[in-house]
């Protein structure tokens, strides 16, 4: 986010009157914090995907089950 979308966001916020402003971050925090697991998340599974699907490739060929 550019430095002037963030400005803009704080200045929209700060209009608002305190109550309002905790409301509001108490909603946004969440939110936030999903984004940021799910973004954790999918680099974790990109850095491990081609190792799972060649995992998963290797046993398909095998004949024996993994378990």
């Amino acid at each position: 986010m550019s430095d002037a979308a963030l400005q803009t966001l704080n200045s929209m916020i700060n209009e608002l009157p305190s109550e309002a402003q905790e409301s509001l971050i108490e909603k946004i925090r969440p939110i936030i914090s999903d984004l940021l697991d799910e973004y954790e998340w999918n680099k974790t599974y990109q850095k491990s995907a081609k190792k799972l699907e060649a995992f998963a490739a290797s046993v398909r060929q095998s004949d024996t089950k993994p378990f």
